[in-house]
């Protein structure tokens, strides 16, 4: 993979040791780098104006949809209701999640806000016979509870 590309700093960095006489092993060593990003760099830098630091590369794929303060809000969101979803992020927040497909709102959920997609499990509701079984459980271990309440629905 390798390291990330040099910063704006580690350029003017490793250009000005280079401009003092330091040797390119010197200057790599230095800024932390291989030799040959130190090579590549004083060739791209032969081309420019003189005091000027090259400009750095883009990188591959298409830039995100997203921005940090973005993924911020719809973290807040997840987190304050962990129920609520991609398409109801989308339709809540239109101005900055507009142009966001909602597949995208996921993986960004998933992916790199950490947040995997949950579901609740379906609990099947009392039966009549699960309420039975209940009242007459209170009623032979808990004495002192007034049945009757249990009986009209009041208490479940």
């Amino acid at each position: 993979m390798g390291r990330n590309k040099l910063s704006n700093e580690e350029k003017t960095r490793a250009l000005t040791l280079l401009k003092e006489g330091a040797s390119v092993i010197r200057v790599a060593a230095e800024v932390n780098v291989t030799r040959m990003a130190i090579y590549n760099l004083k060739k791209a830098v032969e081309s420019l104006p003189p005091g000027t630091v090259p400009p750095r590369k883009p990188g591959s794929g298409a830039p995100q949809k997203t921005s940090p303060r973005t993924d911020k809000i719809m973290r807040r969101e997840v987190l304050n209701d962990p129920a609520i979803t991609a398409a109801e992020l989308k339709k809540k927040h239109p101005a900055l999640l507009g142009n966001v497909s909602v597949r995208t709102i996921q993986h960004r959920l998933q992916i790199s806000l950490k947040l995997p997609a949950r579901r609740a499990a379906k609990k099947p509701l009392l039966t009549e016979t699960m309420k039975k079984k209940r009242l007459s459980f209170c009623k032979r271990e808990i004495p002192a509870v007034d049945t009757r309440a249990v009986e009209e629905g009041h208490v479940q």
